[in-house]
Formats: C-alpha cells, sequence, structure tokens
C-alpha cells in the first residue's frame, strides 16, 4: 500500500471513530434542535390564540399604549410589565403582567383588533420544552450550568472533528454540488452511503455554524463556572433613574409617567431603522423604559434605549457600533445557532438543514455499524484489500474480537465493556426520562407562585401590610466576591399604588434611605431582592425591612436573623467556631 492510499485510510478511520459512542445521542440531539427551530411556528399552527393575521389587507396595527389600555380595562388588578412583539407579523404581541395571586400570565392580543385572543400562566410550554430538551437535557440548573449543557455542547468537538475529517476522506466533494448522486435501486449499503455524502455535502456550511456555536456554549459554560469574566463595554453600574427625578405624591395617587409610544417615539430618534421589538418597564419605581429592537445593520443583535419614565429622557443607547468586536462575535452566536433573526424564511432553511444534518448523522450510524469494526480490524493487521474485497468484507459477520459477546459468556469488566461499548449514548438519553417528573412539576403555575420555600410571615410595616418569604432553604450563596442570600415580599392588593420601594439590610439603617439597603425588583405581588450578608455576620443580628411610599414617608420593621433564615443562622454559627 502506497503512502497516500495508508494516509487516506487512516483519516477514514479517524473520521468513523469520532462518532464512537455518540452517533445515538448526537441523532437525538440533532432531531430535537430541528424541532426546536421552528417550535414557535408549530404552536402557531397548533394554538389559534398565538396568531395574528390582520382582517384586512389594508388593517393597520394598534399602537403600544393601547395594546395596554385593553389589560388595565379587562384585568384592572394586573401590573403590567412590558410588551413582546415578535418579528414575523403573523404573531399576535404577548404582555407579561402580574396578578395579587402571586402568578404571572403571558396575555396573546390581536394588534389588528385588541382582542385579548387568549392568556396563558408562565410555566410550562411546547417551545420551551424541546428548547430544554435539545439544549440540557431537562436537567435542573443549581449552581452554575448543569451536566446535560456541557454534554450537549460537547458535542461540537466531535461534530467539528467528523466535519474536518470527512472532507480530507471524501477528495472533490465539491462535486457534490454539480452532481448530487442517490442511487435508489442498487441496495441498501449504497443508498444509505450516498444519502450520507449527500446530506454532509450540502450541509458543510450549517454544520461548521452548529459546531461553532456550540462549542461556544461549551467555552461559556466554563467561562462562568470558572468564575472568568470576559471584558465588556456595558456599563459597571445599571442604569437607574436619578431619585430626584423621581415627583413626590399624594398617597394612592399614581406617578405622572410617559407611555409606551413616546418611549418608541424615542427609540426611534436615536435609531431610525429599528422597530421596537420589545418594551419593559422595569421591575422598581427606579427603573428606565427599556425599549430594544434588532439591529438594523447587524441583525443578529439588538439596539435598544433606557428612557426615563418621569422626565422623557435618553439615560442610555446601546447601539450595535459601541460593541466590541469580542462583544460582537460571543453576541451573535445564539441567533446563530437557532436561526431566530430574518423571519419564517430564514427558520425554514435552518429547519431543512437541520432535517439534513439528522439524516446524515442517521445514514451514518447505519454506516459506522456495518464498515468500522471490519476496517479497523483490517487496518490493524495490516491487511490490504481491493476495492471489491472492502465492499464483501463490509457485508460480512464481525470478527468474534469486535463483535458483541454472546450472552452468559465472559465476566468481569471485559465482558461488561463489549457488551455496552456501542450503547453508551444511549444512556445519556436516560437523562431527560429521568428528569422529566421534576422539570414538569418546576414548569406548573402552582410551583412560580408562593414567596418561595419557606414564608417567614406577615408583618405590619408602618400603613401597609405585607408578606415575607425565603425563596430557599439554604445558607448564604457566595457570588461576585461576597455572600447573598434571597428573599421574597409581597405588598398586599391596597399596597401596591402606595409604595414606592422597599429595601432590605442586615443591621439598622444609619437613617438616610440610601442606607437601607438591597432594592426589592420585580412584581409588587412578588418581590425579590439578594441581601448582601456579611461574612462575620452574627447569629443574633437582625434584618431591617425598609418601605418608601410615593409621598415620601418611610416606614421600617426589624425581624430577628433567628425568624427569618435559620439556615443563615446556623451558617453564621458554623462560621464563628471556624
Amino acid at each position: 500500500m502506497n503512502k497516500s492510499k495508508s494516509s487516506a485510510r487512516w483519516w477514514f478511520l479517524a473520521h468513523s471513530w469520532l462518532a464512537l459512542p455518540i452517533w445515538v445521542f448526537l441523532f437525538f440531539v440533532c432531531l430535537t434542535g430541528a424541532i426546536a427551530t421552528v417550535s414557535q411556528e408549530i404552536v402557531w399552527l397548533a394554538d389559534s390564540k398565538v396568531r395574528a393575521n390582520p382582517p384586512l389587507d389594508e388593517a393597520t396595527m394598534l399602537n403600544y399604549d393601547k395594546i395596554v389600555a385593553v389589560i388595565a380595562r379587562e384585568h384592572p388588578e394586573a401590573v403590567i410589565h412590558g410588551i413582546s412583539r415578535p418579528v414575523k407579523s403573523m404573531f399576535a404581541w404577548t404582555v407579561r403582567a402580574s396578578y395579587p395571586d402571586m402568578s404571572t400570565v403571558n396575555h396573546y392580543v390581536n394588534p389588528y383588533t385588541g382582542r385579548i385572543q387568549g392568556s396563558e400562566p408562565e410555566g410550562f410550554s411546547f417551545r420551551q420544552f424541546i428548547r430544554a430538551l435539545h439544549g440540557w437535557l431537562l436537567m435542573p440548573f443549581t449552581e452554575g450550568f448543569n451536566f446535560g449543557w456541557y454534554a450537549v455542547s460537547a458535542l461540537a468537538l466531535p461534530l467539528l472533528g467528523s466535519l474536518i475529517t470527512g472532507l480530507v476522506v471524501y477528495k472533490r466533494f465539491w462535486r457534490g454540488f454539480l452532481n448530487p448522486r442517490l442511487r435508489l435501486d442498487r441496495g441498501s449499503r449504497v443508498f444509505w452511503g450516498d444519502l450520507h455524502r449527500l446530506a454532509g455535502i450540502w450541509s458543510i456550511p450549517f454544520i461548521l455554524i452548529m459546531a461553532v456555536t456550540s462549542l461556544w456554549f461549551l467555552v461559556l459554560a466554563i467561562l462562568h463556572d470558572t468564575h472568568i469574566e470576559l471584558p465588556s463595554t456595558n456599563p459597571e453600574v445599571p442604569i437607574q433613574v436619578a431619585r430626584s427625578d423621581i415627583p413626590v405624591v399624594a398617597a394612592g395617587q399614581p406617578a405622572p409617567r410617559i407611555g409606551l409610544n413616546q418611549a418608541a417615539e424615542l427609540m426611534r430618534a436615536h435609531f431610525p431603522d429599528v422597530e421596537p421589538s420589545s418594551l419593559n418597564f422595569g421591575g422598581h419605581a427606579f427603573s428606565t423604559i427599556t425599549v430594544r429592537g434588532q439591529g438594523a445593520g447587524w441583525p443578529l443583535l439588538s439596539e435598544f434605549a433606557q428612557v426615563n419614565p418621569y422626565t422623557a429622557k435618553v439615560e442610555h443607547v446601546r447601539r450595535i457600533a459601541d460593541r466590541s468586536g469580542l462583544e460582537l462575535f460571543t453576541g451573535s452566536m445564539r441567533p446563530l445557532h437557532t436561526g431566530d433573526f430574518a423571519g419564517l424564511w430564514l427558520k425554514l432553511v435552518y429547519f431543512v438543514f437541520g432535517v439534513l444534518l439528522t439524516a446524515m448523522v442517521g445514514s451514518g450510524l447505519l454506516i459506522w455499524l456495518k464498515r468500522t469494526v471490519k476496517a479497523t480490524a483490517a487496518a490493524l493487521k495490516g491487511n490490504r484489500a481491493d476495492e471489491n474485497g472492502i465492499d464483501e468484507a463490509i457485508d460480512s459477520p464481525l470478527p468474534a474480537s469486535l463483535a458483541p459477546p454472546e450472552k452468559n459468556t465472559g465476566t468481569g469488566f471485559a465482558h461488561c465493556w463489549k457488551r455496552w461499548r456501542f450503547h453508551l449514548s444511549a444512556l445519556l438519553l436516560i437523562l431527560p426520562l429521568v428528569c422529566l417528573p421534576e422539570y414538569l412539576e418546576d414548569q406548573k403555575p402552582a410551583s412560580r407562585q408562593g414567596l418561595g420555600k419557606r414564608e417567614i410571615g406577615q408583618f405590619q410595616v408602618g400603613p401597609w401590610l405585607v408578606r415575607m418569604g425565603e425563596w430557599r432553604i439554604e445558607a448564604p450563596k457566595f457570588h461576585d466576591g461576597e455572600y447573598e442570600k434571597g428573599f421574597t415580599l409581597a405588598l398586599c392588593r391596597d399596597c401596591t399604588s402606595q409604595v414606592k420601594a422597599a429595601y432590605l439590610r442586615v443591621g439598622k439603617p444609619r437613617g438616610d434611605i440610601r442606607t437601607s439597603g438591597t432594592l426589592f425588583t420585580g412584581s409588587p405581588y412578588r418581590l425579590f431582592t439578594s441581601l448582601r450578608v456579611p461574612e462575620d455576620l452574627s447569629p443574633d443580628a437582625e434584618l431591617w425591612l425598609t418601605l418608601e411610599g410615593w409621598d415620601g414617608s418611610v416606614h421600617r420593621l426589624a425581624l430577628p436573623l433567628a425568624d427569618a433564615s435559620p439556615a443563615t443562622v446556623k451558617w453564621a454559627q458554623e462560621g464563628k467556631v471556624k
């Protein structure tokens, strides 16, 4: 055998063995990924409430303020958080709102008629389910990225390796673009081989995109879990409204704010070619209205403006040009992976190539089962066979040394390895089945209500009645150089229009409202905060809750740490012992 043929043969074997033992797992990920690409469109076909076809050709869409007015009129108790407008005009607009029972509901509003076509509590949805199944095998996230995320994103390595070795093995592969060949009359082996090569050739750009973006997801998880931050041009401190800009109003009177229409126009003044796709009010009185739209020059990323809701001043804008090259690259990875940035036509293109990639993996699996073990055995023995001999060897029985062992033969680790080495990837497919009950339980609307794992109690803070909870029954967690502990707060229904802000801190504030601690954020029916906990915390410490009214009044309440979080007391005691 000459040197060039020997080199090509070893390249072919490398291409084949890179698929061991992940064929079945890779097939599953490719199949679920293809479905996830068009999951939103599948929902559109199956559920009429998310459709928004115009009743007439000349029909125009309602403006944002009218959409908000529809929800306010039909659901006066709702607190509206924002409006999202899909890229594709055939979808209804989604208005996100929260309610006194602590539920969060997505209302689907027809932008042409103003009719609420349906409502859905946040929780299980087909779109999120298929993406979770594809992206991280339904495994829960606890401390950082889970094993499922790593397992799926690590497929980028063999996928990229298979692409490179495949291009080396199949000389002049570009001829497949001009003269595609799929022989249906030459038997199953020839058919699957032709399908594998044809799907692979036509999917080269798509495979490269999937491999590179998946590799970035792997790198992202590693960076996050090792607490490594990439350079960023984002403001170091979140943009908030100055306290002096917030008006003081009489108790029970709403503070004057600009409407979403005006906020959208202020955003268009900075981005004339950008159409707002989402408008969010923020989670507290110091929040800006964030108006976001798809970048005109770089549709993979969004541009946005943050508008002061009291003075109509644009506090901050974020352009594509403001991002560094690294941020452009990393920020483009997710939309490049999902194809959700240029409308329905691109989603369908991604779906077709996803099906091709799935077919390539499936055909490769069948080819591998017949070919790889025989070819490797021959290579290791140094045998040289002509083309006809190789074809005959492909259909011949596997050699006893490489075939799965007969039942009841052999013992110990070697026997188990021979029996299961071709099924290792199937073990990964068990993970979604194991995690499915927990995932479904977590996605139930009832599981997303309440104040967390433990409700501390109901308290009177000045004229206002509130309920407070401990989000998780656990010790403080170390994050960004300090310890943090999550707490929740619910205002009474009559209090929501009177309380401007709520704060929490360890120890009594020094008097000024700015020393009151961390700010609660979210819906007034369920607010969240991450309390900063000193490392030398005393078990006898107190938590101080501060409520600030729109009329300028301030009321405080002290809570013993032992009542607020016994888990934190135990953590503090253990720290003192050490």
